[in-house]
């Protein structure tokens, strides 16, 4: 029988000549190698990172960068997802970072909860690699992320989050149900949890209290609607869950600092 992780190990012994090829290729031509990273600023959907053995960032592509609020790689140099993430994400994080490094083999398909664009964690599902120098030393982790939508069903996907997490397990549903009239009992049966442990979870997670969650993935969803259909605000409201248009675009402005129509009219959707 063979081992675990078996064709990992076969294929990085048959890369390794081909990767000190490749390597002296680039130096003989005086090529950079980040020039590959490019590479993954045009892969519709995926994200791409880069950290050393001490898990400091070293490099992310451009199309994740916003979604921790850094602008820049010279600004993410050498911070740990600690300074960019709240603190039990970055545990998470961190952990599955050592399995890595310390097992030398990928962790692949895990389903973790990552900022997306809007600034709302969404489920993402990670590949994560040993970074490996030409002597087989473990200098740190590469990975990919990409969004865990319904083309991913088919996925096997490592469902920790969603199975073992209470917050997780209330995450999953609200953004399941959130166009519906949920309510914190509904979340404090789902979970698990008391009401004072659901809050208390939600703050040290996200930051905000489990109503602002759902408001916020409500907006989020409403976003989309405004951006990418000819609905009338008071449908969108509907759709997405608000009492009424005046509730709907009361809670835009909140969340966004601009209207409904005027967000709609800034990205160029008339």
């Amino acid at each position: 029988m063979l081992p675990k992780n078996y064709g990992w190990q076969q294929s990085y012994k048959m890369n390794e000549k081909f990767s000190n090829l490749l390597g002296t290729w680039f130096g003989e031509h005086d090529c950079d190698p980040m020039q590959v990273c490019h590479l993954f600023e045009n892969i519709p959907g995926i994200s791409f990172f880069v950290k050393d053995s001490n898990h400091r960032l070293l490099f992310m592509n451009q199309r994740f960068l916003p979604r921790i609020g850094i602008s820049s790689n010279d600004e993410l140099y050498g911070k740990t997802d600690f300074d960019v993430f709240p603190p039990r994400l970055a545990e998470h994080f961190r952990r599955d970072d050592r399995i890595v490094m310390e097992s030398r083999q990928p962790m692949l398909n895990i389903l973790e909860l990552v900022f997306n664009s809007q600034g709302l964690p969404d489920w993402y599902l990670t590949n994560k690699y040993p970074l490996l120098n030409r002597y087989g030393n473990v200098v740190g982790i590469m990975g990919t992320v990409r969004p865990y939508g319904d083309e991913n069903h088919s996925v096997h996907a490592d469902l920790k989050w969603e199975r073992d997490d209470e917050i997780g397990r209330a995450v999953s549903f609200i953004r399941n149900k959130f166009r519906s009239n949920l309510e914190i009992a509904d979340l404090v049966k789902v979970s698990g949890l008391n009401h004072r442990k659901l809050h208390r979870g939600f703050i040290q997670l996200f930051g905000i209290a489990p109503m602002q969650f759902i408001t916020r993935t409500r907006i989020e969803s409403a976003c989309d609607d405004l951006l990418n259909s000819a609905k009338k605000l008071s449908q969108i409201a509907k759709d997405n869950g608000f009492y009424d248009q005046s509730s709907f675009t009361q809670h835009f402005r909140r969340q966004m600092k601009v209207t409904p129509l005027k967000y709609r009219k800034q990205k160029g959707f008339a």
